[in-house]
C-alpha cells in the first residue's frame, strides 16, 4: 500500500505545482498592460514632452520678455512637411528652426522716425500714422515668429 500513497504523494505534489505555475501566469497576464493602456502612456508622455517647450515659446513668454501686448507678438504656423507622420510616413530628413525677429523703433539723433527688422543692426527711416509718438530710445514694436527649414 505505501506504493500507492506514494505515488499519490507525487501525484499531489505535482497538481500542487502545475497550480502554482498556473497561478504565477495569471498574475503576469493580469499585470499586462493592454494596448490601450500603452497609447494612452504614449499620449501623456508626447503631451508632457512638448508642453514645456510650447508654454517657452508662447506668445505670453514672448509679452513678458519685450513687454509687448500679445496682439504684437506674430507666430507663423508651425509647417508640418517634415513630420516624421507627414504623408508619405517616414523620416524626411529635415526639421524646423524657430526664428525670431523684433521690430525696433526710435528717434534718431537728427530727431526722425527709424525702425530696425535685425534687432537693431541697420536701421531705417519711415513715416508713422498720424498721433503716434516715437520713443527716443530703441524700444520693442513687434515680434515675428518664423520658421526656416534645415535639412539634416
Amino acid at each position: 500500500m505505501s506504493d500507492i500513497d506514494d505515488a499519490l504523494q507525487d501525484v499531489e505534489g505535482a497538481v500542487e505545482r502545475v497550480e502554482t505555475a498556473v497561478a504565477r501566469v495569471e498574475a503576469a497576464v493580469k499585470s499586462k498592460w493592454s494596448s490601450a493602456q500603452w497609447v494612452l502612456a504614449v499620449l501623456i508622455f508626447s503631451l508632457l514632452w512638448s508642453v514645456p517647450g510650447d508654454i517657452w515659446r508662447s506668445k505670453w513668454r514672448y509679452g513678458l520678455n519685450y513687454d509687448l501686448p500679445s496682439d504684437q507678438i506674430i507666430i507663423d504656423d508651425h509647417p508640418h512637411d517634415c513630420a516624421f507622420l507627414a504623408a508619405p510616413l517616414g523620416e524626411k530628413y529635415c526639421h524646423y528652426e524657430r526664428e525670431v525677429e523684433t521690430l525696433r523703433w526710435a528717434t534718431s539723433t537728427a530727431g526722425f522716425p527709424i525702425a530696425s527688422w535685425d534687432d537693431g543692426k541697420t536701421w531705417a527711416a519711415f513715416t508713422p500714422d498720424v498721433g503716434v509718438t516715437i520713443p527716443k530710445t530703441s524700444t520693442v514694436k513687434q515680434v515675428h515668429i518664423s520658421w526656416k527649414k534645415i535639412e539634416d
